[in-house]
């Protein structure tokens, strides 16, 4: 729909449902962008840099491929000839919500000391 406003990628769910790759990875010139099987993607990713390598591009790297970083793996990554900060992304990405948790018990744990210390200044207090 052509009506000036920016629209969310969608994954092209409706290709995707159909056996089709997604159209920016079918009309990417520099095939740059690729979809398929994420292991598949990762192999051939790794060969991609190890090609840079073997061409003294040492500062080829895979950005996002680890599963063990802060983020538990992106689902995507990017391959980046240079540091990531260079691309202002940040060197040790990491999910704010996988402190949740613990941050819901020390919420919990102060609405508790809370809680007493209401109970004890309304029952405790003198008479």
């Amino acid at each position: 729909e052509e009506d000036g406003r920016v629209w969310k990628c969608t994954l092209c769910y409706d290709r995707v449902g159909v056996g089709l790759e997604p159209a920016c990875a079918k009309a990417c010139p520099t095939k740059s962008i690729q979809f398929g099987p994420l292991d598949e993607l990762r192999t051939r990713a790794r060969a991609r840099v190890g090609e840079l390598h073997e061409r003294e591009v040492s500062e080829a790297r895979l950005y996002g491929d680890d599963a063990t970083d802060g983020v538990g793996g992106m689902g995507a990554f990017f391959l980046l000839l240079d540091d990531p900060e260079v691309y202002r992304l940040p060197p040790d990405p990491v999910v704010t919500t996988r402190d949740l948790p613990s941050m819901w018990k020390a919420a919990g744990a102060a609405a508790l000391a809370l809680g007493a210390a209401v109970v004890a200044s309304v029952f405790g207090g003198r008479r």
